[in-house]
């Protein structure tokens, strides 16, 4: 068996973006009423209550301003046209069980709040448990003049239980990645890089200076290229061409640039990788055009081949004792290199320089090769059977590039590779062995 690991993340949140945590007081039995007309049972009762709801709204302030703030305000109020407001909001106060269903299932497509109509897209929050929900909706609905009571631990598990039942369509809302490092992932620097592109600009959108569009340019490459692709029509991240980003505007663009989201956005602007300045800039830079990168064509590509050990100098037999069937290719993404892990010990085998952040390690029919290719477009070759896997070939057949695949017909095991490039759009077929380019063609935009 061949393994390959490797990590991946990318999405956008609005109406209630909530992680959290505490639980909700307790009822009491009436009994005898007392000459007030209420007994001292009732009395304790809505004292511990309105302490219990007090426990909740601690908690989920908390978590309010670290992960809803953003969208929907500190005062509740929301943005105008692009997040609905939750400070006397008809359709948050109306139904506790439909505002706990929009947390957990998420929500897709227009709803009017105060009369007002909103379209957009909320994630599931499957990564928050059934109490942080029920605290985050309880602070949103006992906070800026909103007297909406608590919501229960036991209402959210009966609703997560309900939805984890429902079967999931094609146009199910998206769900937020749900493990730490997912959370974590950011977004790799294109290998595209910025130089050499051409300005582009588009009618209807925001003015920029030259020497704005061309910071904007640097930090797109640097920082957003690696998820929203090249040319900005997506890839681990959502498409950001114009048609989509104008009609969010730039303030609702600010918003996420800024604080990022819990699918895996990071806060550019909160965590200071970013000045608000340039997270200005970048909202703007998004509505228009993408630049076009340079080109990557035959004569680079051939200047980029280079066969490290010919077929004529590699060994004709496995010269070490490992198990082959069971190799794992791991990615070090920002080293640039994957190790090959011994699956029988667990012992690094060797760890050999790849492309950048390789995003498929293929075995070969044979078993004998593992083709890596990183973003970078670099394809590397690397031999099993040699005492300790060697690469062995590399070739480049692009600017931004995620995958390689291996003949594997009867009559061609491992004659030809192949590999796709998102930049420019072609694909290239190479001879299986020295990775020598044969054949290369453009594809449709």
């Amino acid at each position: 068996m061949f393994n390959a690991s490797r990590t991946h993340a990318a999405r956008a949140a609005w109406w209630l973006a909530i992680p959290i945590s505490a639980s909700l007081g307790a009822g009491a039995l009436a009994q005898q009423p007392s000459a007030s007309g209420s007994s001292p049972q009732v009395h304790q009762a809505e004292v511990a209550g309105a302490a219990g709801i007090s426990a909740q709204m601690k908690t989920g302030e908390s978590t309010y301003q670290t992960v809803c703030l953003a969208c929907h305000q500190a005062d509740g109020k929301g943005l105008p046209g692009a997040f609905p407001p939750l400070a006397g909001s008809d359709y948050l106060l109306g139904d506790k069980d439909r505002a706990v269903g929009v947390v957990v299932r998420g929500l897709e497509g227009e709803i009017v709040v105060n009369g007002v109509k909103f379209n957009s897209v909320m994630p599931a929050m499957t990564q928050l448990s059934d109490q942080e929900i029920a605290d985050a909706l309880t602070y949103a609905m006992n906070s800026w003049g909103n007297k909406g009571g608590a919501v229960t631990v036991a209402q959210v598990a009966a609703v997560r239980a309900k939805a984890a039942a429902e079967p999931k369509t094609a146009s199910s809302p998206t769900q937020h990645p749900t493990t730490t490092a997912e959370l974590k992932y950011q977004g790799a620097p294109s290998p595209a890089g910025a130089e050499g592109v051409k300005i582009l600009v588009t009618p209807g959108a925001p003015n920029m200076t030259e020497p704005e569009f061309k910071h904007a340019q640097e930090i797109y490459f640097q920082r957003c290229a690696g998820c929203h692709g090249v040319l900005r029509k997506g890839a681990t991240g959502k498409p950001l061409t114009p048609d989509i980003t104008q009609k969010k505007g730039t303030e609702y663009l600010k918003v996420f640039i800024n604080q990022g989201s819990p699918a895996g956005m990071p806060s550019w602007g909160k965590s200071g990788e970013l000045s608000q300045e340039e997270v200005d800039i970048m909202a703007r830079f998004v509505q228009h055009e993408p630049p076009q990168p340079p080109e990557f064509g035959m004569p680079e590509i051939k200047a980029s081949w280079n066969v490290i050990v010919p077929v004529s100098e590699r060994p004709t037999r496995q010269q070490s004792k490992y198990n082959l069937d069971n190799i794992f290719a791991v990615t070090l993404r920002d080293a640039g290199e994957v190790a090959l892990i011994d699956g029988d010990t667990k012992e690094i085998i060797n760890v050999i320089r790849t492309g950048y952040a390789v995003h498929i390690s293929r075995l070969s029919h044979s078993g004998r090769y593992v083709y890596t290719i990183g973003r970078d477009g670099r394809i590397d070759l690397i031999d099993l059977y040699f005492e300790q896997p060697t690469k062995v070939a590399e070739i480049k057949v692009g600017l931004e590039a995620r995958s390689v695949e291996t003949s594997k017909y009867k009559g061609y095991e491992d004659k030809y590779a192949i590999a796709g490039a998102y930049w420019p759009p072609q694909y290239t077929i190479m001879d299986g062995l020295t990775s020598s380019r044969s054949r290369s063609s453009r594809l449709a935009a």
